[in-house]
């Protein structure tokens, strides 16, 4: 077995100098921050402003009288669990290395002895524990003690060069890794096998067991450890790479609880099982195809409007992915400096750029599907929600075929977030469906809402295709949801992307009562709206823009206040616009939106037209809507849904076979599309 002095962390004192040196040079402002939160630590005060803190606080809180372990800012159990998982105990040993200051290492040593002062347990009590899901107390939850001593062992690795770190601080912070090692190899359950938490837990019990081979236990707990993150990649991460909750922040939690055991056992050539290395490389994939064009991930299901490029930058160092780097970062991120180091970054910078193989995609198994105009910056994109609610129930939204739309790589319509975590009417408004761009009922939400996690009657997803070519992008959901009311509503949203032009949105209803339909159209706090003709006009400061049309001359549109939260604990005021419309038996919303750019003219109009069957009978509504729309001059398409199945038709002086159909016009070259048989 290995002792200890030759297993190697993420960085050792002989990389101080580069780390020092370019994290100054190419990540002043995080370096700034990062010292900043360790001098605030170093006088008791927190702040979780990282951009990876889960739940995000920007109100700083001093502890004037000494520090409480369990204190709940504004009555919010996450601040707690926050505290208790000591993001900053990483960030003094990073500012001891990036300054020197005796200060950080001295804090470091302070306020770990502290912790472990007021939160001691017995090894008796930890197995004991068992008889309450193995919750010693709120400051040892299981997740928060894996996360925490990562952190404890990222701040150690640098304060140990200090002279102030003597026997009694190493005595101490092995004391510590003996107990959370047997905690963490003992309190997981068949819960986490399914759930964030035990990667959470387990990335934990690896780092101890693997570095810290001496210790008591450690080869066992490491065989756990190797264990459980297989069964786990097994359990919870679908075919098309998103984890099983399919948040895209819990998403990204998981990849770095799956990242830093990876990369640890790289460093160390240690064997690592081949399901592991595979199912992380999936998880970077999946992350590649729902990024924004600025490089930050969707809010849908409990996320933040979080920058993604670091994670993206370092799943390209880790697997020499260039298609990872077209999304990365130029250089090297922070973080990805600390982890790789100096043969890091010159393995990034000769690493060749890669134009990612997909562009419009769906993921399958997860039910996102994306629509983009290509990879860059100014790009058009829309991510639609087909799949169901996310398997543990916790972090799911009911968001059932919402869809986020962003135009030259502005964001327009957005998943209003989450907001916070307490048990409160703010977490249901931004939980139910109301809150999302989807369609509702009689104001029912899609799904029966519980409380802030979990549900009552769960909504099932029917219905679903995908097809995508050069000149179109399509998708189609339905669900159950509505299957409950007393007279039941069939639901389907299709969604048709003419590239790189327009969308058109059809939603239809099937009841045979009467029913009060409505669509919901939520818009980023930074786009104003013009509402004073029938198309809505949206444009961003920029000077893009974004028009509206109903082509339903039933619809009352309506513009309404509502919030967006694109932070934990923070929201700002924006703009929905609201579609009603009441009707039985066969109801529909058809709508284009159309981007534009100021100063750019937009010669386009869109009508209904009519469709005819085979024996020349005009088709009614309910069996068919055909559209025409004219693009500057002579480019034209018809656009024909059925809504009977498939079935032939002659629209437009053409004749066309399928449900839905698109014909190309470009002068007298005509090219027509089966976009759904």
């Amino acid at each position: 077995m290995k002792n200890r002095e030759t297993m190697r962390f993420f960085y050792s004192p002989s990389d101080r100098d580069f780390i020092q040196e370019n994290c100054k040079r190419y990540w002043p402002h995080e370096v700034e921050e990062v010292i900043e939160r360790a001098a605030l630590a170093c006088e008791n005060t927190f702040v979780f402003t990282h951009r990876w803190d889960m739940e995000r606080c920007e109100d700083p809180y001093t502890f004037k009288n000494g520090i409480d372990w369990t204190f709940r800012f504004q009555g919010d159990f996450e601040w707690t669990v926050n505290l208790n998982r000591a993001r900053f105990m990483a960030e003094l040993g990073q500012a001891y290395w990036l300054t020197g200051e005796e200060r950080f290492a001295a804090s470091f040593i302070r306020l770990m002895n502290d912790w472990l002062r007021q939160n001691p347990v017995t090894e008796e009590e930890i197995h004991q524990s068992s008889a309450r899901q193995y919750n010693v107390k709120d400051t040892w939850r299981k997740l928060d003690s894996g996360i925490r001593i990562t952190n404890w062992l990222k701040g150690f690795f640098c304060i140990q060069e200090s002279e102030q770190w003597g026997e009694v601080e190493q005595e101490a912070f092995i004391r510590a890794l003996e107990l959370h090692g047997l905690y963490l190899s003992i309190a997981y359950t068949p819960h986490d096998r399914q759930s964030n938490w035990g990667f959470l837990e387990t990335n934990g019990l690896f780092q101890i067991a693997l570095l810290f081979p001496e210790i008591e236990g450690a080869s066992q707990w490491l065989r756990l450890a190797e264990e459980r993150l297989e069964t786990m990649c097994e359990l919870q991460v679908f075919e098309d790479g998103m984890h099983n909750e399919q948040s895209p922040m819990y998403h990204h939690e998981v990849l770095h609880c799956l990242f830093e055991p990876v990369l640890l056992a790289n460093i160390n050539q240690h064997p690592l099982p081949k399901k592991v290395r595979d199912t992380l490389n999936t998880m970077f994939t999946a992350s590649l195809s729902w990024v924004k064009p600025d490089g930050r991930q969707p809010m849908i299901s409990d996320s933040d409007h979080t920058d993604i490029r670091d994670i993206l930058t370092q799943g390209a160092v880790l697997y020499q992915r260039g298609d990872l780097k077209s999304r990365g970062y130029s250089v090297l991120d922070y973080e990805g400096i600390w982890y790789f180091g100096e043969d890091g970054m010159k393995n990034y910078q000769a690493l060749p750029k890669k134009e990612p193989a997909f562009g419009s995609t769906l993921l399958a198994q997860s039910g996102y599907s994306v629509m983009r105009t290509d990879w860059s910056e100014e790009a058009h994109y829309l991510l639609f929600d087909g799949g169901h609610m996310d398997i543990i129930r916790a972090h799911g939204h009911d968001d059932f075929l919402h869809f986020d739309l962003t135009v030259f790589g502005t964001d327009f319509l957005l998943d209003t977030g989450r907001y916070t975590y307490m048990e409160n009417e703010e977490r249901r408004y931004f939980k139910e469906s109301f809150q999302h761009n989807t369609t509702s009922v009689d104001d029912f939400s899609i799904s029966v809402y519980e409380n802030s996690w979990s549900w009552g009657a769960i909504a099932q997803p029917t219905n679903g295709y995908w097809n995508s070519s050069q000149a179109f992008d399509y998708v189609q959901a339905g669900h159950t949801g509505y299957k409950r009311l007393e007279d039941p509503v069939d639901v389907l949203r299709q969604i048709l992307f003419v590239k790189p032009y327009y969308w058109i949105i059809v939603d239809t209803f099937r009841s045979q009562a009467e029913h009060e339909f409505k669509q919901h159209f939520h818009f980023d706090e930074y786009i104003a709206l013009d509402t004073a003709s029938a198309v809505i006009n949206a444009q961003a400061n920029n000077g893009i823009g974004l028009n509206m049309i109903s082509l339903e001359e039933a619809v009352v549109l309506e513009e309404q206040a509502c919030w967006i939260s694109k932070h934990y604990n923070q929201k700002a005021p924006s703009r929905k616009m609201t579609a009603t419309q009441t009707g039985k038996g066969f109801t529909k919303f058809v709508t284009a939106l159309v981007p534009w750019k100021q100063n750019e003219t937009l010669d386009f109009s869109i009508t209904k037209i009519d469709t005819f069957d085979t024996r020349n009978r005009k088709q009614a509504e309910n069996e068919a809507t055909a559209i025409e729309v004219k693009r500057g001059g002579s480019d034209a398409e018809v656009i024909v849904f059925s809504h009977q199945g498939p079935f032939s038709c002659q629209c437009s002086g053409a004749q066309m076979t399928g449900e839905v159909l698109l014909l190309k016009r470009q002068g007298e070259q005509e090219q027509t599309w089966v976009v759904k048989v």
